[in-house]
């Protein structure tokens, strides 16, 4: 894919030239131009699709095969930023020939963070960290810091950043939206600062930038918004036609979908297009003719939207910014999605199922990867790196009351189980580069 830049430079003639009149032949000479061009590829060789190379306010994107080309940039030593979510960024200081093409071939580091959460443990929530793709986790957070309640929903935003949600904390009598910003060394409850309703349940949290995020009740249909990484958090959505939250995803930080259900059990799908300050209502139930409750959303685009649940449901996509729907998956009790992209998806529910595609459900390769550890119980989330390489799925025991995680390097061929400090029953589980 290919940008154009173009600067326009303003000759600036000194005052003390102007006063001794212009010399023939002495002027200042115009700056050329030149192109940077080149491959950014991850540790091993792999091309990374989707880099954006910064220059100034303006950028290009590498393709599939990880290459670029950067023209009319000004010649001499310029400086580019090589970004993308899920990836260390990288800067680099090239110098542009004039008339010439310079090359620089750039590496990216994937970041390995992620964390967990689920029930309540040892008399407070479950939060654990892993910093190696999900190879073993540690346990996060304590009694002082983490309420005695059921942790829901995780949102992985940098190897820093993250915001995980849950139950109402009804010891203390407040809204559970915990942050960090120091890679889980520390977690404060910013649902304390919520004073101006009841304390809620929280089924789902998503964020961008680790400062505006939303969260999605699960009693209620309220849905919260902060834009000042959790300092004051107000209502945005207080819906009259869902009686609660299920989850809720955004692609972009500015459209925003959530699902839940009605008051007379249908499921539902409310859509904001301005970051939350306008709302519509789409009754999936009535639209398509299934049964069954929502229980994940994952936006692709802002024209793809797949919707997870339970009965009937399975897998819903709408496509074409809502004019169309199709249903990749039919007859699966679902309860978690992760989609990388549009081609590469993962979905994981009861009895151990794990479904996984590269061609956007055209194909899907199915699985029960912990059946010989945890036989029948249900993969509650499951989450990959924006390689697709690694991954990891948290599961339940039929009881729920243990469970453990999995972790794979080769893009789900193959599942190894993950190093804990002991068994916990996990909800969610979420890495950096996505906003599922």
């Amino acid at each position: 894919m290919r940008s154009y830049h173009r600067l326009y430079h303003l000759l600036v003639v000194p005052a003390l030239l102007l006063a001794l009149g212009t010399v023939a032949g002495c002027h200042k000479p115009t700056a050329g131009y030149g192109s940077m061009e080149g491959r950014v590829t991850d540790a091993d060789g792999a091309g990374i699709y989707g880099v954006s190379v910064i220059y100034g306010d303006s950028s290009v994107v590498t393709d599939q095969s990880g290459y670029y080309r950067y023209d009319n940039v000004p010649d001499g030593t310029q400086g580019f930023r090589f970004e993308l979510r899920g990836y260390y960024p990288v800067m680099e200081l090239v110098n542009i020939p004039a008339g010439g093409t310079a090359g620089c071939d750039v590496r990216l580091d994937i970041i390995r963070t992620g964390w967990a959460a689920g029930a309540e443990d040892s008399g407070y929530g479950t939060i654990l960290g892993s910093t190696d793709a999900g190879r073993s986790w540690v346990r996060q957070g304590s009694p002082a810091t983490v309420p005695s309640a059921r942790l829901t929903d995780v949102c992985a935003v940098s190897d820093r950043i993250c915001w995980i949600a849950g139950d109402a904390d009804t010891v203390r009598g407040s809204t559970v939206i915990l942050r960090t910003d120091d890679g889980g060394t520390t977690w404060s409850n910013q649902g304390t600062s919520i004073t101006s309703i009841p304390p809620v349940s929280v089924a789902g949290i998503i964020s961008m930038d680790g400062d505006t995020a939303w969260a999605a009740a699960s009693d209620t249909g309220l849905v919260l918004k902060t834009v000042n990484a959790g300092k004051s958090w107000s209502v945005c959505r207080s819906s009259d036609y869902a009686a609660g939250f299920t989850a809720i995803t955004t692609p972009d930080g500015v459209n925003v979908w959530c699902c839940g259900v009605s008051a007379e059990g249908y499921a539902v799908m409310e859509y904001s297009p301005d970051g939350g300050v306008t709302w519509t209502v789409t009754d999936i139930t009535a639209l398509t003719g299934l049964s069954g409750r929502p229980s994940d959303i994952c936006a692709v685009s802002e024209s793809v939207v797949y919707i997870a649940g339970t009965g009937s449901i399975g897998l819903l996509a709408l496509m074409d910014g809502g004019t169309r729907w199709i249903q990749p998956l039919a007859g699966m009790e679902l309860l978690s999605l992760d989609i990388l992209d549009s081609s590469r998806m993962w979905a994981s529910g009861a009895d151990g199922h794990l479904s996984g595609t590269g061609d956007g459900f055209e194909s899907i390769v199915e699985s029960v990867p912990a059946e010989g550890s945890f036989p029948g119980g249900p993969v509650t989330s499951v989450a990959f790196l924006r390689n697709a390489v690694y991954g990891a799925f948290a599961v339940k025991s039929q009881t729920g009351a243990t469970g453990s995680l999995f972790y794979t390097v080769d893009s789900g061929a193959t599942w190894s189980q993950s190093s804990l400090p002991f068994s916990f029953s996990l909800e969610s589980v979420d890495f950096v580069g996505r906003n599922n």
